[in-house]
């Protein structure tokens, strides 16, 4: 394997775009997932696979940035962006932009799944107050510091 400092900073260019596109389809399956399309079951699954996904964007990035670093640019992607003005080849270029609007996807796909989440939250929460028997909007307490459960609607029991 050749050195380091003999790589340019838009050698990983290709394999970051190709863990991008992993991640952001793996951020699709996750708000499928949690949308209610296929089986909740498998959310941990892909929340583990996101994880390695996400640590190995950030190992290439790490290397992107020695890399810049070796030539004098400033390890960020400002510094990559001023890197391929200045020496980048086209299809670097190309491959930076592309691999931009990936990551811009993943963002907002992130976004867009972590409201998902809260949202679902709150449904659950709301649910184990009544399950509970309490009311989504008051304590389980009275002033005096007894339990006061107040229920709406009939009793279940038959008597």
């Amino acid at each position: 394997m050749t050195s380091t400092t003999s790589q340019l900073p838009s050698h990983y260019l290709a394999e970051e775009k190709q863990v991008t596109s992993r991640l952001v389809a793996t951020l699709q399956q996750e708000q499928a997932l949690l949308s209610g399309n296929g089986d909740a079951d498998e959310i941990p699954n892909v929340i583990n696979e996101k994880a390695q996904i996400i640590a190995e964007m950030a190992r290439l990035a790490d290397q992107r940035y020695r890399l810049l670093s070796a030539v004098s640019f400033p390890a960020s992607e400002n510094g990559m962006q001023s890197w391929l003005d200045q020496h980048g080849a086209e299809a670097d270029k190309t491959l930076w932009n592309e691999l931009f609007e990936l990551a811009q996807s993943a963002r907002e796909l992130n976004r867009v799944n972590g409201t998902l989440v809260g949202r679902q939250m709150a449904i659950n929460q709301n649910a184990l107050k009544i399950l509970q028997g309490g009311t989504s909007s008051g304590s389980f307490y009275g002033p005096d510091g007894s339990a006061s459960v107040r229920t709406t609607g009939r009793p279940l029991g038959i008597g």
